[in-house]
This record gives structure tokens, C-alpha cells and sequence, in this order.
């Protein structure tokens, strides 16, 4: 006899893959304001277009998808299949975004 899941505990697992989405203010190339998401999807051209769909997101800026997302920086941050979390980028190293001070 096997154990049935509860959907509900499926959909608390932590992201098996995710990326690293750079978003810039604007469409100038220089501009120092820009924004960091960690997205619990594995394509980088749906990550690109989960955090596009974010309301905070706007038509002008610039978004990229970085980089995978290692092991380690997925479980710091507790992501989720398909969430989309704002975090901090500092040496190329992912933090969590709820701990600055804003």
C-alpha cells in the first residue's frame, strides 16, 4: 500500500531549480538602480517573464535573467516552485531581501 501526499504538503517543497533575474530602471544602459529576483522557475525566458508580470514592474525597464540559481542560495531563501522572491545581490552572492533595511 503506498502513502498519498496531500497536495498540500507537494506544493511546500523548495524550488528543485530556479534563477537569478536582474531588473534595471529604465532602458539606460548606465543606470545604477536595479532590482534583484530569485525565481523558483528553471527556463530563464519564463523567469524573465514571471517577474515582467509583477505590478512593481514596469514597461520601461530592463529585464535579465542572470543566472541559475545554486543548491544553497535556493534553500537560504526558501524558494518555491513558480515564486518570485526580491532579494539582494552583493559579489554575486544571493541574500534574502526581507533583512535590509529599507
Amino acid at each position: 500500500m503506498h502513502a498519498v501526499i496531500p497536495l498540500s504538503l507537494e506544493t511546500n517543497r523548495l524550488a528543485p531549480r530556479g534563477c537569478l533575474v536582474r531588473v534595471r530602471c529604465g532602458t539606460d544602459q548606465t543606470s545604477r538602480k536595479e532590482r534583484w529576483f530569485a525565481v523558483g522557475i528553471y527556463f530563464q525566458r519564463l523567469a524573465e517573464a514571471a517577474v515582467c508580470n509583477l505590478p512593481q514592474i514596469e514597461s520601461t525597464n530592463v529585464v535579465f535573467a542572470r543566472r541559475l540559481l545554486k543548491r544553497a542560495e535556493i534553500e537560504k531563501l526558501r524558494l518555491k516552485r513558480g515564486q518570485v522572491v526580491e532579494c539582494r545581490v552583493s559579489n554575486d552572492a544571493v541574500q534574502s531581501a526581507s533583512h535590509s533595511s529599507r
